[in-house]
């Protein structure tokens, strides 16, 4: 972006040089002659970026930053000064450090020099406003309680899940591991006509298959050693409102029988009781599993799968919704720190979140952003707080060794054909096999990602 740069020096021929070396930068370009003229010139115009020169008269460089330090955080937020100087000594480096300058400039300089410095601000202050221009679309959004997203696939769930919650039928969540399901459910929940009754959620595959009976539809005092009370349930406790069966995909078969019945009749029999008890629950489902695949396996019962699946949701992987991950990223730490300690992310940390495909979604953004937060050595988290992994970039792709030294067209045509099936593979994978969805993702026709699917016979 173009920057408002003041350069400050009481000589005019350094000022000259100085505009001269930035005029091909494409920045609006302002002077000052002494220490007051500057000082007033960042009052008026609040510039982004200030070459100061520590030697004037009427008010020295030292003082302009004392007095620029009191300014109003409004004035000081987004302008970053450079110290120019022909004095090299570290302790005056050190203390325009700690009067607030953001870098230090010995003269005599290269012109190449002042070019990179003004880069490096104009990419600070890019991200630096898009972060705040996602803080703001954050605290505006507040439609769905604590979830938080602006990309078009959470735009799209967010009405998907409206006209759904006043459905009264069962739902079934799909996404992967990390992606909120639990949260969508207990927000579908409250947007639902049961809102006033209780949400009870329960991780299938976590129960003991001898306990199963009993977690879910209670038990009776003394109907096996160890129940010296009653118990009521998962069922008889969500009565009046929401039941969210959890990893639904990987419930053990023995559970699925029963649980199938309970659906269906809308009644259970505590263990031990020779009464069933009438309940009234509204069963939301989720799981990462791929359950069309699972049934010809015999480890998901058929019947079960229609009953659970009257209405399906997907939420869209992290890597689907790149937009939400700042956004997400400033929820988080906001969330764990006031308003005014919450440290902020430095350029190359904005860099290594965007660039990371968080596998594990949602939940492992939040816990990498609370460990970045935590182990910060600085008043500002750097990629190296981040606990990613660090790859290498500039090493060669090696599917490029198997193409050498065929004609360029050939080679060409192959990189295009595995590009675009790695790319389908992708987008499939990221919306559980759903051939529509995949294709909006890739802005084709379904019938044409049909046809090339066909070509290269990928399987959904």
């Amino acid at each position: 972006m173009s920057l408002r740069v003041l350069i400050a020096d009481d000589e005019p021929a350094a000022r000259h040089g100085m505009l001269r070396a930035l005029q091909a930068t494409g920045c609006e370009l302002l002077e000052a002659a002494d220490g007051d003229a500057a000082l007033q010139s960042i009052r008026d115009h609040i510039p982004e970026l200030v070459f100061l020169d520590l030697t004037m008269p009427t008010r020295d460089g030292l003082s302009v930053l004392r007095e620029f330090a009191g300014e109003p955080s409004s004035h000081r937020a987004n302008c970053e000064i450079i110290v120019v100087t022909a004095n090299d000594q570290v302790s005056i480096a050190v203390e325009c450090m700690r009067l607030g300058a953001a870098d230090y400039l010995t003269k005599p300089y290269e012109v190449e020099q002042l070019r990179a410095i003004v880069r490096r601000a104009s990419e600070r202050l890019t991200l630096k406003n898009r972060v705040a221009a996602l803080q703001d679309q954050l605290n505006q959004q507040q439609a769905f309680g604590a979830l938080v997203g602006i990309s078009r696939p959470m735009r799209e769930l967010f009405s998907q899940m409206t006209r759904a919650a006043k459905a009264p039928l069962p739902l079934l969540i799909r996404g992967e591991t990390g992606t909120g399901k639990e949260l969508i459910a207990r927000e579908l929940h409250r947007l639902s006509d049961r809102s006033a009754g209780p949400f009870v959620a329960v991780n299938t595959a976590a129960i003991a298959e001898s306990l199963t009976e009993s977690e879910l539809f209670g038990h009776v005092k003394g109907a096996f050693t160890g129940a010296d009370a009653d118990r009521s349930g998962c069922f008889r406790q969500a009565d009046g409102g929401t039941l969210f069966l959890d990893e639904i995909g990987d419930m053990p078969l023995a559970a699925q029988t029963k649980i199938l019945r309970a659906i269906q009749e809308r009644v259970i029999q505590p263990v031990g009781s020779s009464k069933t008890v009438a309940v009234d629950v509204r069963i939301i489902s989720a799981t990462h599993q791929d359950l069309e695949a699972a049934i010809p396996e015999g480890r998901f019962r058929q019947d079960l799968y229609f009953r659970v699946r009257g209405i399906e949701l997907r939420i869209p992987p992290l890597r689907a919704r790149r937009e939400d991950i700042l956004l997400l990223a400033n929820y988080f730490l906001e969330r764990t720190h006031a308003v005014a300690s919450a440290p902020a992310f430095a350029a190359d940390a904005i860099n290594a979140l965007l660039a990371h495909t968080w596998p594990g979604n949602v939940r492992e953004l939040e816990q990498a952003i609370l460990a970045a937060a935590a182990m910060r050595q600085t008043s500002e988290i750097r990629s190296a707080d981040l606990p990613l992994p660090h790859h290498k970039t500039n090493a060669e792709p090696p599917q490029f060794d198997q193409l050498r030294g065929l004609p360029l067209t050939e080679a060409k045509g192959i990189l295009i054909e595995q590009f675009e099936r790695s790319a389908i593979e992708a987008a499939l994978a990221d919306n559980a096999g759903n051939v529509s969805a995949a294709a909006r993702q890739l802005g084709l026709h379904r019938q044409s990602l049909q046809q090339k699917m066909a070509q290269w016979e990928i399987n959904r």
